[in-house]
């Protein structure tokens, strides 16, 4: 039935909370059946022999006509999985409280850091009215030291009043606690804060006035030493103290959602919490709508001659700027247009910038400055935010079709589309951006006149650079490029350009994005490379492999350099983490001096179609030679396994207390050794831990450790240093369990969203801080080592974010259960996203290491 419930009580063994379920497993079947129906249970017996529970119940359900009607449910048994799903409700309800418990503790100390500051503050008011009453000391009026001050004093009073109870509420805590009418109460004094953020300006410019004017009295507002909860002292001046109140306004809305997150709906709190949100909401917008106009002020068929050829965006550097392009190779002319998109319809329009006749230009490739045109802007957190609008986006549109299919499209789906329109713009914004910072390979196309001009384009790869390069080339060799006959002007350009059939996409990454998630590949992607056929003479080479991620190709391994030969052979097999993933490129050069020279490149589309768990070898043919490769993919499923190992005295596959507990450390001496390695060889070492070692060499540092520590600490000082980042990132990976816990997970998880920054520190150190022991000292190694790391980024490529997105999965992501569960499409989407909150919870504590402050338990307050 529908509107049936059935009501489970501590009767049942290993039940010891009263849980309510409905039969269509609604997630809120608690609150809805206290909201909707008056429960009574007539009688509860139980067998003691079989253990059984034999219940009567009388559901008496209220409708809107308030007539009655009573059902009546007999229950002769539970059965085990119905009772393991009981057990689970009640766990889940339990961690929820237990997160509530540590976001109100963190909650308490940042406002005593807040009362702190606003204690300072009334200090500094007070010292300087002793002075300005003093006959020789006359700094400032005191009706302007009214005004500097106005209301600190009350709003001090009513937040101490406001900590002090929340502190015994907190000394006094249990899962039933109950907070909201502290944060209720505090919401009265908004009004107060009203006054104050209207007087906060007069308030600053006449400290910026008495500053400029007295030197006694700037030096007593320019210093001010907050003590902070943490042990840190926090260095702030008056003028910035006085906006901290101004800060908190809107913070304790913010707060007031953390709460209501980690409070459960039947909870005695979440109504007077949820009120004291409304009116806190209330009041801001009251008066935010008043204020708003007073802050207004301050805020076809190719044709034989003239054919489109090729085209996209590059970058054009002019001076030290970079400007953003589309370029069109016709048969005959190379026209440089800024691409523009306008009006409600959203019209592309491209304007001529620069024409050359392809008879009129020399293109060559200058390797020797790219690092001149390298962007430091970091391409991966774009990346990030591409695939987490991404993800919403999918889920606006699973909305609207669903909206569809209720029938309910009049409102649901304007609002979706709605919603659509606003990601999808962001992610056309996200995608111009990373186009215009990720390219810094030089293209130089040059006039062949006496006044020659060269004109720099930058593109993102070597292989793309080549292919504009040829694509050049190949129409100066054909007749109608040396031989253009018709006369254009700017306007025959521009005429030529708006007839041109072909509409360009903003970029790859566009095409990418609007790609079903059961196109796009994750996992690992194993590639040998073999051989290389076709060198006429003997020579050094070395290829190099580029892996695409949503539609920027990234360097991700290469082979070592083959000598002196014309048949290298390298049998070398790499393993490449898929994020998004289509293409595989592969690039082979010659080593010659001042810089190397690319000799053949292919790329292979990468199609669950071919690909399999297997190795399947391929011959990628370029020009004149041939390369032969295997290539095996494995599924996000099948790595994220973390399936225990079955040798005996391992260090791969077994629980890291165990590998401690064995050798009698904090630390596997494992994971410092390679810690060490990195830090004295591979600081410098462009892509440290993004570039893949070789396979095989990775997995011989595997085999020898688990066999015998002394032999694998031989081997591993000296191997390659990608092979130890390779191994080491292994050894995360096929952990049991992740370092940061399967238990504590969903709670790193639930920190990292809290929409208070004072907030979200102290409960993600809180959690980290709770793990056990040696996972925490891992933990902590790792983070103090990747800043070192990021800390040569000059050199080394490798930011934060870049370290945040390669570590976060490893360190944090759960084992999966039971790959058959889960669809494809599904995993890849959940993966997409779990990626991102993982890296998010990695790169928030390498910020705060990085920023100066300590993650370590020794530097927080006993």
């Amino acid at each position: 039935m529908r509107d049936s419930y059935t009501a489970i009580h501590d009767h049942v063994p290993s039940i010891r909370d009263s849980v309510f379920i409905t039969d269509d497993g609604n997630d809120e079947r608690e609150s809805k059946l206290l909201e909707d129906n008056e429960l009574d249970a007539d009688g509860v017996s139980s067998d003691p022999e079989s253990g059984h529970v034999t219940m009567e119940i009388r559901i008496t359900k209220t409708t809107d006509d308030d007539d009655s009607t009573e059902d009546s449910v007999s229950c002769d048994s539970l059965d085990d999985r119905k009772i393991d799903e009981l057990e689970s409700i009640r766990q889940d309800r339990q961690k929820k409280l237990h997160m509530r418990q540590i976001v109100v503790k963190g909650i308490l100390e940042s406002e005593k850091t807040y009362l702190q500051i606003l204690q300072e503050i009334t200090a500094i008011k007070r010292n300087l009215q002793t002075k300005s009453l003093q006959e020789h000391c006359r700094m400032c009026p005191l009706e302007d030291l009214s005004t500097i001050f106005y209301k600190v004093e009350e709003i001090k009073q009513y937040h101490q009043t406001f900590v002090q109870s929340l502190q015994e509420k907190v000394n006094n805590w249990s899962d039933e606690q109950k907070i909201g009418e502290i944060f209720k109460e505090l919401t009265f004094y908004i009004p107060i804060y009203k006054e104050y953020v209207d007087n906060i300006n007069k308030a600053r410019d006449l400290v910026q006035k008495y500053c400029t004017e007295n030197a006694e009295f700037k030096r007593m507002v320019s210093t001010m030493e907050i003590n902070m909860t943490n042990g840190f002292i926090e260095k702030t001046n008056l003028e910035e103290a006085l906006f901290k109140p101004v800060q908190r306004l809107q913070r304790n809305t913010l707060v007031l959602h953390d709460l209501l997150m980690h409070t459960p709906h039947d909870h005695p709190d979440y109504q007077m919490l949820n009120k004291a949100l409304s009116l806190a909401d209330l009041n801001i917008k009251s008066f935010g709508e008043e204020g708003e106009g007073r802050t207004s002020s301050s805020t076809g068929k190719p044709k034989e001659q003239g054919h489109l050829v090729k085209s996209g965006f590059v970058i054009e550097v002019i001076g030290n700027s970079r400007k953003l392009r589309f370029l069109f190779l016709y048969s005959d002319i190379i026209v440089c247009t800024k691409h523009k998109v306008s009006g409600r319809h959203k019209l592309k329009s491209f304007d001529c910038k620069w024409f050359i006749p392809i008879s009129n230009i020399n293109v060559e490739a200058k390797s020797t400055d790219s690092k001149t045109y390298s962007c430091k802007e970091d391409i991966d957190a774009m990346k990030k935010r591409i695939v987490s609008l991404k993800s919403e986006l999918r889920k606006e549109i699973r909305k609207r079709t669903d909206s569809f299919r209720d029938r309910t499209w009049s409102i649901a789906g304007k609002v979706s589309s709605r919603n659509m329109e606003k990601l999808k713009k962001k992610i056309e914004e996200q995608e111009a951006q990373l186009v215009l910072l990720s390219p810094h390979l030089p293209l130089h196309i040059q006039t062949r006149d006496e006044d020659s001009k060269d004109y720099i384009i930058l593109i993102s790869t070597d292989f793309e650079r080549e292919e504009w390069r040829d694509a050049i080339l190949s129409q100066q060799r054909h007749p109608h490029g040396m031989g253009l006959t018709r006369e254009l002007s700017v306007h025959g350009i521009q005429t030529m350009i708006n007839k041109s059939t072909q509409l360009p996409q903003v970029n790859n990454i566009g095409n990418f994005l609007s790609k079903n998630d059961e196109e796009m590949l994750s996992g690992l992607l194993n590639v040998t490379i073999h051989c290389l056929y076709g060198l006429d003479q003997p020579s050094d080479v070395f290829a190099v492999l580029e892996l695409d991620s949503y539609g920027h190709f990234f360097k991700k391994a290469q082979t070592h350099k083959c000598l002196n030969t014309t048949d290298p052979t390298w049998d070398e097999d790499f393993e490449l983490e898929l994020d998004g993933s289509q293409t595989l490129r592969v690039l082979c050069y010659k080593v010659a001096s001042p810089n190397n020279v690319l000799i053949g490149r292919s790329a292979l589309e990468l199609s669950k179609e071919w690909l399999s768990s297997s190795f399947k070898e391929q011959k990628i043919s370029m020009n004149e030679i041939s390369l032969t490769i295997s290539v095996r993919h494995t599924t996000t499923a099948k790595t994220l396994k973390r399936t225990p190992s079955k040798l005996h005295g391992g260090i791969f596959g077994f629980k890291i207390k165990a590998v401690t507990m064995r050798e009698g450390k904090t630390l596997p001496t494992f994971v410092a050794s390679c810690i060490r390695l990195v830090e004295q060889k591979g600081m410098d070492e462009v892509g440290i831990y993004r570039i893949s070692g070789v396979t095989s060499e990775i997995q011989r540092i595997k085999r020898a450790f688990d066999k015998n520590l002394r032999a694998g600490l031989n081997i591993l000082a000296d191997s390659d240093i990608h092979a130890v980042t390779g191994v080491l990132k292994l050894y995360f990976r096929e952990l049991p369990e992740p370092l940061f816990t399967e238990e504590s997970y969903p709670q790193f998880v639930d920190s990292i969203a809290l929409a208070d920054e004072d907030s979200k520190e102290k409960c993600l150190l809180q959690l980290l801080h709770n793990l056990p022991d040696v996972n925490y000292y891992c933990i902590v190694s790792v983070i103090e080592h990747l800043v070192k790391v990021s800390k040569h980024e000059s050199e080394n490529k490798m930011s934060l974010n870049n370290l945040a997105t390669i570590f976060g999965p490893t360190l944090l992501h759960p084992a999966v259960k039971d790959e058959s569960k889960v669809s494809p499409a599904m995993m890849m989407m959940q993966g997409a996203q779990d990626v991102f909150t993982q890296a998010a919870v990695l790169y928030y504590f390498l910020n705060l290491v990085n920023s100066g402050k300590s993650i370590r338990k020794s530097s927080q307050p006993i």
